[in-house]
């Protein structure tokens, strides 16, 4: 978890160090895990980062900054290492989006965590 000063407040932020698997291996990057967006998505510059491949089918990206070009991705990506035993976590598959006309995007979408951790809630926490 982070803390961002923004308009006068503090937000916290929660990162996660995902692993994608590349034209060149896997490779790590942080994401944002953002409940707001229905799929990951990523943009251009952070997915070839990843090795990631170019095309995809097209699609338009709607979202509370605007409507953006985009391309759907097919993915394979782990969580990071359970923290008791170190093991890696399995390789998983998803479909990601990659928008252009953004920078610096990586967003972790509620849908690829809560199919694979329990989420729970009290008054004050967020749990997973």
């Amino acid at each position: 978890i982070t803390s961002v000063p923004l308009y006068g407040t503090v937000c916290h932020r929660i990162l996660v160090r995902l692993s994608v698997l590349g034209a060149s291996g896997e490779t790590a990057h942080w994401f944002r895990f953002y409940t707001g967006c229905d799929i990951t998505t990523l943009s251009e510059d952070v997915a070839t980062a990843l090795g990631l491949p170019l095309g995809g089918p097209t699609i338009t990206i709607r979202g509370s900054t605007g409507t953006r070009a985009g391309r759907l991705l097919d993915v394979r990506f782990r969580f990071p290492p359970d923290d008791l035993s170190g093991n890696p976590e399995p390789l998983l598959a998803a479909r990601w989006a990659v928008v252009s006309g953004r920078t610096d995007l990586a967003l972790l979408g509620l849908h690829d965590v809560h199919e694979h951790f329990a989420l729970w809630t009290d008054d004050t926490h967020m749990y997973f």
